[in-house]
């Protein structure tokens, strides 16, 4: 069994007050919930207790998603939320747009932006990738070995085969992004 003090390294609160369900995100802070009293763990996670869940703002890693998720398996948790941003690949997909899935297959999880080369992006887009990202990957197995339920919500920050992410973004799609956001928290 996972120590207590391990546990607390990452979430900074006891298991046990772990609520049903966990939103975990490396794009949203707290502040974003209201007024919300969080905890700032030693590992760099920014922990939230609210009412209907606990909410987890994890570094932008694979690692650390992945090992947040796996360590709920021992707490109330039984639905895992994550909140994050893709380069949308999918015909008919913009910047400010929002996908949520329940498939990890959807989402094509990049360990760099170096491999998003044009040729690769076409390939997933063929195999009907709706986009690419960092965390989905490790999130899915986590879920999938702890045994919780899952579902994830994207934002789309760009579109690698038209507007990679270093060309940057308008106002107006910066303005999208953040309302994107929002309704993602509001479908909580």
């Amino acid at each position: 069994m996972v120590g207590r003090k391990f546990f607390k390294a990452f979430f900074g609160i006891d298991l046990s007050s772990i609520r049903e369900k966990v939103v975990i995100s490396p794009i949203v802070y707290p502040k974003r919930l209201g007024k919300v009293e969080y905890h700032r763990t030693m590992l760099g996670y920014l922990v939230a207790n609210l009412e209907n869940m606990t909410f987890v703002k994890a570094p932008m890693l694979q690692s650390a998603v992945s090992d947040a998720v796996v360590l709920l398996k021992k707490t109330p948790c039984r639905e895992v939320v994550f909140i994050g941003v893709m380069g949308g690949l999918a015909k008919g997909l913009r910047v400010g747009d929002t996908f949520h899935t329940t498939k990890a297959k959807d989402i094509y999880s990049v360990s760099s932006l170096h491999e998003e080369t044009r040729k690769k992006m076409i390939a997933l887009r063929k195999k009907g990738v709706k986009g690419v990202d960092f965390e989905s990957r490790a999130f899915f197995a986590a879920a999938k070995k702890a045994k919780l339920s899952a579902e994830a919500y994207y934002v789309v920050t760009d579109l690698p085969l038209t507007r990679p992410l270093y060309l940057g973004t308008t106002a107006r799609e910066k303005e999208r992004i953040q309302n994107s956001i929002a309704s993602c928290l509001c479908n909580l």
